[in-house]
């Protein structure tokens, strides 16, 4: 059986307004299903490519989700297919309640009031805050604001999850928390980390950019081992 490629990249350049290229003639498939770790020193092109996974960037046509190209035609199909979600919770909530949160984008494919509802209930008890609803997300713990930017795009029954560093600014605590919660979340997931023990303990493949272009592409064990190659591109 043939395994569905979710995304494909061919190629990918990508140059910031004051002339720093970012991306150089990166190419990458990603099948259904499939736990992918993207890492890389500081300036490594990583956060470039994750905002082109939903259309924050969108140029060139070198970019398919789904089949789709991204391209301004298809963001809103794609933009629901694909949930993102930033590094810092505070970037992702802005609603006076968490149910509110959670339900915004819901909310935004319009569907019926009850079936958002049923949308939040669900992403609420998947990351383990359950009656949370009426909290606001501001008086919330560090932690716990995570898991609600992660209840929003389960909300919106995104196929893909993109997540920025999910384990940053945790206590080890927290990050076993985190991880063993992606662990349960079916679908495929791309998980932009300087957390090496995340992408260890959740990703058998590892994708390695360094100064915009893509140095590695593997399993997870057998790059992990290379420490040379590590060290040689910022990451131990």
């Amino acid at each position: 059986m043939t395994v569905e490629k979710v995304v494909q990249i061919d190629k990918l350049s990508f140059s910031y307004p004051d002339g720093t290229q970012a991306l150089k003639d990166v190419s990458l498939e990603i099948a259904q299903g499939e736990k992918v770790a993207l890492i890389g020193a500081n300036g490594a092109g990583k956060s470039t490519l994750l905002l082109h996974l939903n259309g924050i960037f969108c140029r060139n046509g070198r970019v398919q989700i789904l089949g789709m190209k991204l391209e301004k035609r298809n963001l809103k199909f794609i933009r629901q297919k694909v949930g993102l979600v930033f590094q810092n919770p505070d970037d992702q909530l802005f609603c006076p309640t968490v149910f509110d949160d959670v339900a915004f984008g819901a909310r935004n494919l319009n569907l019926l009031e009850e079936q958002v509802t049923q949308r939040v209930t669900r992403a609420l008890e998947a990351v383990g805050l359950a009656g949370f609803e009426h909290h606001s997300a501001f008086h919330l713990s560090f932690g716990e604001k995570k898991r609600v930017s992660i209840a929003t795009v389960l909300a919106m029954d995104s196929e893909i999850l993109v997540l920025d560093e999910p384990t940053s600014n945790l206590d080890p605590r927290g990050k076993k928390e985190i991880v063993q919660l992606l662990r349960k979340i079916d679908g495929t997931q791309i998980i932009v980390t300087h957390d090496l023990g995340l992408a260890k303990n959740l990703c058998d493949r590892v994708v390695v950019l360094s100064k915009g272009k893509k140095v590695a592409d593997g399993n997870t064990e057998e790059i992990f081992h290379n420490q040379a190659f590590l060290e040689s591109h910022g990451l131990a």
